[in-house]
């Protein structure tokens, strides 16, 4: 019998993880916004303002690649919408059958955490109320200005927790790699914690701190640091992973002072950017030169406009403790983000190991006593 490929448009879109929230199953889904228009669902949930425009974030990425202009000239139709309104539209040329928008902002065009999730619960009571019963909700981070993506996942899991009955299926959809990672982390975790305070995690003005276990070659990231010697040592096994251009331009770059840091390109890594802090001296390190290397880090991921940044700790360390260390970088990334407003979301604190991920979980928390999410902090529209 021939067998002929299924074509990309048919074939279907897995989820990157399956998760049980509150006795409902939530699939999360990490994709191109190109494929948006394969992931179907009774209803998608989605964020807006009173305009009802679709021109930013996930709106925009909808409105282009999945629902084209049909959508967003029913939504304006229905606009002005009140603060925490709801308008159900058409889906344009998506498998959704209907677009649940909900309106996340005040009066002002100002939201915070509670606005949203009482915004996502009016648009789960409409849904329910018209027997809708496949929810998808939009990771609406983009639509935000000085936002993280753990934020939106803490509160979306929220509306989920205090959904009608009725609903118990639901799709996450996220369209950017690191804010996909962002919510498997708090999905993982309110899956088997609930919504105890997630003590691993602190936000310092509009960067988060986050601190993983796991393979961090696995975590997608924006740039990577790399704690080095002054010689960038450009025959370490990462450096030849990366092939020949950054092989090449750490040997042009070196040597560079010790606590001092330097950037190339990420070359064959899966990262486009690589930061080198000259920390290690023989491979031991201080705390002054460690705080030099770091400060100078977070100075060129901000001019590089490094979103997310992945600090693993070095394998290797001496002269300090893994907690001293990880104390160390954690206090002083904190103290930078405190004396600028910087471009960094979000800094992703990895150790390979219980005992390295013991050492960041203790920095973060330290940082301050009581952690929680979302913050109090409004985001503007």
């Amino acid at each position: 019998m021939l067998r002929t490929a299924s074509h990309p448009w048919m074939t279907r879109v897995r989820p990157a993880a399956n998760y049980t929230l509150h006795g409902a199953q939530v699939e999360l889904y990490i994709l191109p916004h190109t494929s948006l228009h394969r992931v179907a669902a009774d209803a998608l949930v989605l964020a807006t303002d009173a305009t009802m425009r679709m021109t930013k974030g996930f709106r925009k990425q909808l409105r282009d690649y999945a629902g084209f202009d049909l959508v967003e000239q029913e939504a304006v139709s229905c606009a002005p919408l009140p603060p925490q309104g709801v308008a159900i539209t058409g889906a344009g040329r998506t498998k959704f059958k209907q677009i649940v928008h909900a309106n996340l902002y005040d009066a002002q065009y100002t939201t915070d955490a509670r606005i949203q999730l009482q915004g996502l619960q009016n648009a789960l009571t409409v849904a329910a109320e018209r027997g809708l019963q496949t929810i998808a909700f939009a990771d609406y981070t983009l639509d935000l200005r000085r936002a993280v993506a753990e934020e939106t996942a803490w509160t979306i899991t929220q509306a989920i927790a205090q959904r009608p009955q009725s609903l118990q299926r639901f799709k996450i959809l996220c369209t950017d790699a690191v804010n996909g990672w962002a919510f498997q982390q708090i999905l993982s975790w309110v899956s088997q914690k609930g919504f105890e305070p997630y003590r691993a995690m602190y936000r310092v003005r509009h960067t988060m701190l986050h601190a993983a276990q796991g393979d961090w070659q696995k975590i997608p990231a924006h740039g990577l640091w790399r704690f080095t010697e002054p010689n960038l040592r450009p025959e370490d096994a990462l450096i030849k992973r990366g092939g020949l251009v950054l092989q090449t331009k750490t040997r042009e770059l070196a040597p560079i002072a010790l606590g001092d840091a330097t950037i190339t390109a990420g070359g064959a890594l899966g990262y486009p950017f690589v930061v080198h802090l000259a920390a290690l001296d023989g491979g031991k390190t201080t705390r002054d030169t460690l705080v030099s290397a770091v400060r100078a880090a977070l100075s060129l991921s901000h001019n590089q406009n490094l979103r997310t940044v992945l600090i693993p700790m070095p394998g290797s360390l001496s002269g300090l403790s893994q907690e001293e260390f990880a104390h160390t970088v954690a206090e002083t990334i904190s103290d930078y983000l405190h004396e600028l407003i910087t471009r960094i979301e979000r800094c992703i604190l990895v150790g390979v190991n219980e005992a390295e991920h013991r050492a960041w979980q203790g920095a973060v928390h330290a940082l301050r006593d009581a952690l929680s999410l979302p913050p109090l902090e409004l985001a503007e529209a």
